[in-house]
């Protein structure tokens, strides 16, 4: 109940009980009144009475006047006596009710010793009228206590709504919807309390941002090389770790970059710094086309470019394009471009180990030096798959193109926990598709493929099918199950419309149980555009979750603007983090950026106990990964879409 109602409804109960209470006192008042004025009236008659049989001792004198006066006073029976004789006797004979009582009173007659009158009379006011004009005044008087109380609380309504305000505004604080307040906070009362809320409010948003600005900072600090603003030696070796080690993914590519001329300046010559930023400008553009390529300073001249699913043919195309963008730098005095840039290129495959593809990419860079003029060099060797990480855009799309028709995807779930053989949390699908060979693909080796050959729309459009069709089949006790969308799909209008009018049709009750996975890098590059869509998924009762967190030093704000349940973290963070307190330190930063907030982390890719301990000591909700549980084939009763 609302502060004002109360109020409202207290100050009323309290007048109409007052007036109730007046009313009723007024009454009884009235009533005791009578009873007084009746018992005066007959004492009266009882000393005319006596006086009376003192000047005429004969009765029959008495009879003559007597029962005019007792009638003009209403008295209905009247009786002296003397002793046990009775002297004089009158009976009204007026018709009256039969079982209305009678009120007795006995008065002794002081001037006549042994004599009693006994009086008997109707109770007061029993002729009594309630007439409109005997009631008027007091119908008056209730019209005036009502008026007045109408407009007492309308008056203290329009009083207290700034108070109604401000206690609606603090219900939207402890609520945590805030951001739903539609009215000003200048029409609050009281106004020193409004200032004060408004401060606080202020001073914690800054406060948010701060600590936003601050976990940036030391993960800036920890993965971010400060001359070129890319990643730095150890944020490169994680990543190209988990890349190599991701068995869901197929082989990718490493090139060296060494700006080679540099070496003829002095060591403090800031000329290095300028051409070293310079380059890392060229060479983004470069990056930024193809999906969860990255760039990083490898040493003090070397900037190195992690290139997943990539086949050498590409690989080689790519040190082409990297050699001719680099060779538009505005070279120091004294530095030839000419055999100032050499490159070195190698391909890794899941087999691999992070010192042997980093010594390779060694070797061919040595070699590209070696050869003098600027150029590149690749480190040739057999590459396992390479038929599949070698087919042609075309060839991509003619087998995507089948399988959607054929609506041939296999869904795998691997559960979320918090301890392995405990209650599960939630269940990530994963998708999976057969080649023309009827061998299975990851999603990590045709979803990269399928973004390249403009394939993710439908991909996505049969996922969502499927994980619709299966909401309504899993019981109501069935875990919640999380399943990977592309942000370019979910910004696609059609999709957008079918896919909310597909989750309205469902009860909120199945909407609550669809988790919809976005990477943190989508969602930083789309931060505006996916305002509206992702609060109309929570709107309808969808829970949200990033992926890959911590994949780049990128700012947490979106935790709290898109409400995210879940944060999981990059495997490249999980990756021996018992081991590496640089990957401690992120982890601490990320948890920190989800405190006060519903979002939860939970690590994908744990792999040992040892890491896990880690993990949980640092903070973090729940894990994913082979030492939980390994992807099984989804076993359910899916009709045939």
């Amino acid at each position: 109940m609302k502060l004002t109602t109360q109020l409202v409804s207290f100050i009323t109960l309290c007048v109409i009980t007052a007036m109730a209470m007046v009313l009723l006192g007024g009454v009884f008042s009235f009533r005791q009144l009578g009873f007084e004025l009746q018992e005066k009236k007959v004492q009266a008659l009882a000393e005319v009475l006596d006086r009376q049989l003192s000047v005429q001792h004969d009765t029959q004198e008495m009879a003559q006047w007597m029962p005019t006066l007792l009638r003009s006073a209403h008295v209905v029976s009247l009786e002296v006596t003397q002793g046990e004789a009775s002297l004089y006797r009158f009976q009204d004979l007026v018709a009256r009710e039969l079982d209305d009582p009678l009120i007795d009173y006995r008065y002794a007659l002081p001037q006549h010793p042994g004599m009693e009158a006994r009086f008997r009379l109707e109770r007061p006011f029993k002729e009594f009228e309630y007439s409109i004009e005997a009631m008027s005044w007091i119908s008056f008087g209730i019209f005036i206590v009502v008026f007045g109380l109408w407009f007492s609380i309308r008056w203290l309504r329009l009083q207290l709504r700034g108070a109604e305000l401000l206690n609606h505004r603090a219900e939207l604080i402890l609520a945590g919807r805030l951001n739903k307040l539609n009215h000003d906070t200048s029409e609050e009362w009281p106004a020193s309390a409004s200032q004060a809320f408004d401060q606080l409010l202020a001073e914690l948003a800054d406060a948010r941002k701060e600590r936003s600005r601050f976990d940036n900072f030391i993960r800036s600090n920890a993965f971010v090389d400060k001359v070129t603003g890319t990643g730095n030696r150890i944020f490169f070796d994680n990543r190209l770790e988990s890349a190599i080690r991701d068995a869901s993914a197929m082989a990718g590519g490493l090139l060296l970059v060494e700006l080679s001329g540099l070496e003829a300046l002095e060591s403090d010559d800031p000329q290095i710094d300028e051409v070293l930023q310079e380059a890392s400008i060229a060479l983004a553009p470069f990056v930024r086309k193809f999906a969860g390529a990255l760039q990083a300073r490898y040493a003090a001249h070397v900037l190195a470019i992690l290139l997943p699913n990539m086949a050498e043919a590409e690989l080689v195309d790519g040190a082409d394009q990297i050699l001719k963008n680099l060779h538009r730098l505005h070279w120091p005095a004294g530095v030839s471009g000419e055999n100032a840039i050499h490159i070195g290129a190698v391909c890794y495959r899941p087999d691999d180990t992070l010192a042997q593809v980093q010594e390779e990419g060694e070797l061919a860079l040595k070699s590209a030096r070696l050869q003098g003029d600027s150029g590149w060099f690749l480190f040739e060797k057999a590459i396992a798959d390479e038929e599949e990480t070698s087919k042609g855009t075309v060839r991509w799309r003619t087998l995507l193109t089948r399988r959607i028709d054929e609506r041939a995807i296999h869904l795998y779930c691997q559960p979320v926990m918090q301890e392995p053989g405990q209650l599960i949390l939630q269940e990530e699908l994963q998708t999976r598709i057969d080649d023309e060979q009827g061998r299975e693909l990851l999603a990590g080796v045709f979803m990269p493929m399928a973004e390249k050959a403009g394939m993710l729309l439908p991909l996505d459009r049969l996922l969502a099918t499927r994980v619709l069709a299966l909401l309504q089949s899993r019981p109501a006790d069935a875990p919640p199950i999380s399943v990977n969308l592309c942000a370019q799909s979910l910004l696609h209008r059609d999709f957008q419309r079918w896919l909310f009018f597909s989750l309205f049709q469902l009860p909120r009750s199945k909407n609550e149980h669809l988790i919809i996975e976005l990477s943190e890098a989508h969602i930083t590059r789309y931060f505006e555009a996916l305002r509206k869509p992702l609060r109309s998924l929570r709107m309808l009762g969808c829970r949200l979750t990033v992926t890959h967190a911590g994949q780049d030093v990128v700012s947490t704000q979106y935790i709290k603007e898109f409400d995210i349940s879940f944060l999981k973290l990059h495997t490249s963070l999980v990756r021996d983090i018992h081991l590496r307190q640089v990957n401690q330190m992120a982890v601490r930063s990320l948890i920190g950026g989800c405190a006060n907030t519903q979002a939860r982390v939970i690590a994908v890719g744990v792999e040992s106990g040892e890491e896990w301990h880690c993990l949980r000591h640092l903070g973090v909700h729940a894990g994913q990964g082979q030492w939980f549980a390994e992807p099984a084939p989804l076993r359910s009763a899916l009709p045939d879409l």
